[in-house]
């Protein structure tokens, strides 16, 4: 599957991470350090900036993936976008984004992932545009998806492996794709390319006052794929993130380290961006701080 739920910018309690002393440094920045305000307990992790936009750029390499908990969907979804996020109270749509996924996934983890999911469609097809009643009915799928996921989780514990009676539906397997999405529509997967660990990807997301062009490549592999999506509706909102599954427990992956990212041709750290934190089952995470020259920051469970 594709981005199976798009972004639960609204589930975020807002709750802004207490700067540093005004002496402190980063490693990384090798300056004084301001940390951005976070927004806790979405399935994003990466920086957000609002303005008004026409283009969104990163480059990032294919992160090693580990599958666990068997009973669950886990994934890792690297991608860039336009709109999604709350402006002044609303949320920006559609979301415009183009990105990479690897999944982990077991015939007992995509069932336990079918009422969340449920709940996950409806609100997007009905209260997208309310944030007080999309953010309790994400809040309510991600309750689900916690109490089925749990469930599956201990039922495979309990059936084991190899060939045991009901051990095939707990066989985990690893895919990965490409994709875009113009939310709250469903995500389209390219059926016809892949990627590997390793591999250098590059993705950007245009808009021209008219439509949104979102681009996909594999550097390594030599492939791009391009979709124009006609759309008046203007770019509040400018996103480089890293998905989750709801509150699901991610897989264990490599760090992700996002490069020469660019908002309007302009490095991120030219605008005010928000970091947004992840709130899976087996932790949160959340961005490290923007390097010095502004264009890259890592990721790192």
């Amino acid at each position: 599957m594709a981005v199976l739920v798009s972004p639960s910018s609204a589930t975020a309690d807002g709750t802004p991470v207490p700067k540093p002393p005004p002496n402190a440094k980063t490693e990384a920045q090798g300056e004084k350090a301001e940390t951005p305000p976070r927004i806790r307990g979405t399935n994003w992790a990466g920086y957000v900036v609002t303005g008004n936009f026409k283009s969104i750029s990163a480059e990032w390499v294919e992160p090693e993936v580990a599958c666990s908990d068997t009973g669950v969907i886990q994934r890792v979804v690297p991608w860039v976008g336009l709109n999604g996020t709350l402006v002044n109270g609303k949320q920006a749509l559609p979301l415009m984004q183009t990105g990479s996924e690897a999944i982990c996934v077991s015939a007992a983890g995509a069932l336990a992932s079918l009422p969340g999911l449920a709940i996950v469609n409806l609100a997007s097809a009905t209260v997208a545009n309310n944030p007080a009643w999309f953010r309790n009915a994400i809040r309510a799928a991600e309750g689900v998806n916690k109490d089925m996921g749990n469930a599956a989780s201990g039922a495979c514990a309990a059936v084991g492996t190899g060939s045991a009676p009901g051990a095939a539906m707990c066989a985990q397997q690893t895919y990965r794709m490409a994709l875009w999405e113009a939310y709250p529509a469903n995500p389209v997967i390219y059926p016809d390319v892949t990627s590997a660990p390793g591999d250098k990807m590059q993705a950007s997301v245009t808009f021209d006052g008219h439509a949104y062009t979102m681009t996909v490549a594999n550097v390594t592999q030599n492939w791009t794929r391009t979709t124009v999506a006609q759309s008046d509706a203007p770019a509040q909102t400018a996103e480089v993130i890293v998905e989750g599954q709801l509150n699901s427990a991610l897989p264990g992956f490599s760090p992700v380290v996002f490069t020469n990212v660019k908002v309007d041709a302009k490095p991120l750290s030219a605008f005010k961006p928000v970091s947004y934190s992840i709130g899976a089952t087996n932790g949160e995470l959340h961005p490290g701080p923007i390097a010095q020259g502004g264009t890259s920051f890592t990721i790192a469970k």
